[in-house]
């Protein structure tokens, strides 16, 4: 099992990743699965912080979240929503909330989901009173 685990983890999407403009597309390719007519709101927040959008689109979606060969896009997202919400961030929980319905997610599976990170959230005790539910953010699926 131990060396089995290693293997896994030694891993790793960069070793074949370069930056380009294959890259970048694949990434906005991936933001506009996720965030769909949202993306140019959520870029529009980054217009003081220009490096902020190259790193979203060549870095943190190009390279990490669009490369579905270790992670597929529901996992992705779960894990993504996950470490979003436990933040108690609202913005960004609303965006990953709608991500994970976009990616084919049920909204009664995402709301499982959901209870499932408050359990976490209160073993850690840590609370969650401003992220929004499914439910709340359903209309702009």
């Amino acid at each position: 099992m131990q060396t089995r685990l290693s293997a896994w983890l030694r891993r790793s999407r960069s070793e074949h990743w370069q930056s380009g403009e294959e890259n970048r597309e694949r990434g906005i390719a991936w933001l506009d699965q996720t965030y769909k007519q949202n993306r140019a709101s959520v870029f529009k927040s980054f217009e003081a912080h220009k490096d902020f959008a190259w790193i979203s689109t060549d870095i943190t979606y190009g390279l990490y979240l669009s490369d579905h060969t270790i992670l597929d896009a529901i996992d992705t997202e779960t894990v993504v929503l996950s470490g979003i919400m436990i933040q108690n961030l609202k913005k960004e929980t609303g965006w990953h909330l709608r991500g994970m319905r976009r990616v084919g997610v049920s909204q009664e599976d995402v709301e499982l989901v959901h209870q499932c990170i408050e359990l976490v959230a209160a073993f850690a005790q840590v609370s969650l009173n401003k992220v929004p539910r499914v439910a709340d953010i359903e209309h702009e699926v």
